[in-house]
């Protein structure tokens, strides 16, 4: 008598069990997309400089700066007189450099229209230190003051590479800012007034 083989049997059924499964499942699960490359970062191409208020010491922008380069001027008030002045100015050196006004300049700053400073060897410097540009300039001799109604003095940073758009960059006076009267020793200088400056 014929006894059928169970292996036999169950070898055509598990094959057709599995064609069945994956015409179901379509082949397999389709890998998943790729994930989208991330924003490419937009990097900041110009400086703008909001001038502060008031009427006493302050910086203010300069008509003659440039996209990238932001020149500032010391004005003082118009109610002091005086014959020379030494300031100091801090900036985030990440994102911004000091810069001389004028390429062709020997000095880190520049001489407003107040001063006279005569001729050579002038009472003029201008040195960076760290983070900080130090401005020292003063008339020659004593009782020939001028008045403060003017541009001092004149400095200029420069916007650096790969900063980030719509940054905020830090830029401030140092506390030991002096005035130099007609006569006398040098007096402190309260405070210069600074505006906001941003890399856009």
């Amino acid at each position: 008598m014929y006894k059928p083989n169970g292996h036999r049997l169950l070898a055509p059924l598990t094959t057709l069990a599995l064609a069945g499964l994956f015409a179901c499942s379509g082949g397999g699960k389709k890998p998943d997309p790729p994930p989208p490359p991330p924003p490419q970062p937009t990097f900041a191409t110009s400086l703008s400089y909001t001038n502060p208020g008031g009427s006493g010491y302050r910086l203010l922008r300069s008509s003659e700066s440039t996209a990238g380069k932001l020149i500032l001027e010391l004005r003082g008030p118009s109610s002091e007189t005086g014959r020379g002045v030494t300031f100091g100015i801090q900036a985030d050196t990440t994102k911004v450099s000091f810069v001389k006004v004028g390429a062709s300049d020997t000095e880190m700053a520049q001489n407003g229209n107040v001063f006279q400073l005569g001729s050579e060897p002038q009472i003029f410097k201008a040195v960076q230190d760290g983070n900080a540009l130090r401005v020292s300039m003063a008339q020659k001799g004593q009782g020939n003051a001028a008045s403060l109604d003017g541009v001092l003095a004149r400095v200029a940073v420069q916007l650096g590479t790969g900063v980030a758009a719509n940054t905020a960059v830090t830029l401030s006076a140092t506390p030991d800012a002096q005035m130099l009267p007609a006569n006398g020793n040098a007096v402190p200088i309260t405070a210069i007034a600074v505006g906001t400056l941003v890399a856009q």
